[in-house]
């Protein structure tokens, strides 16, 4: 099981424009995966109408609502302000990752200003631009030095780690 999930996320990632993903993007990616695996009813499961996931939760997955937005589109997701009349922005920039499975539909969406997974209720999706290619990408490398930030390396005269 746990190659196929290799598998499909290698799949996914490929047709992503975007070259480093940062953290919290594959932690969602995996998510998204396991959802899209456990969505599927099972050629030699328990039930050959409904899928592992419908079994266990009792609710249908309403593919229109889930799988509206493709992982890793570019969006602009709505602030649901409780004060609405104001000159704050109304929308952050973000890229899609998911919906959080409740019936309200609500999304789950990466910040490209604060770097953290945001849950609006309302996105809309557009093409993706260069420029949100390469923040994306500058987060990336950003999660990609914090992970590697304490870790060192024994390497021998011709810098090529031991054995």
């Amino acid at each position: 099981m746990i190659r196929v999930v290799k598998e499909r996320y290698r799949a996914i990632t490929i047709t992503l424009s975007y070259l480093l993903l940062p953290k919290q993007m594959v932690i969602y990616l995996i998510y998204f995966v396991v959802l899209c695996l456990n969505s599927v009813p099972a050629a030699q499961g328990i039930l050959e109408v409904h899928s592992p996931r419908e079994i266990v939760t009792r609710r249908g997955l309403y593919f229109k609502k889930y799988f509206a937005h493709q992982f890793g589109d570019y969006v602009e997701a709505n602030e649901n302000a409780v004060i609405t009349n104001t000159s704050h922005l109304c929308t952050h920039p973000g890229i899609y990752l998911d919906t959080t499975g409740n019936l309200q539909g609500t999304h789950k969406v990466f910040d490209l200003k604060t770097g953290k997974v945001k849950k609006p209720r309302t996105v809309t999706s557009f093409l993706v631009p260069d420029n949100v290619t390469s923040f994306v990408n500058q987060w990336g490398k950003c999660s990609k030095r914090e992970a590697t930030k304490n870790k060192f390396d024994f390497l021998n005269r011709s810098m090529q780690p031991y054995d």
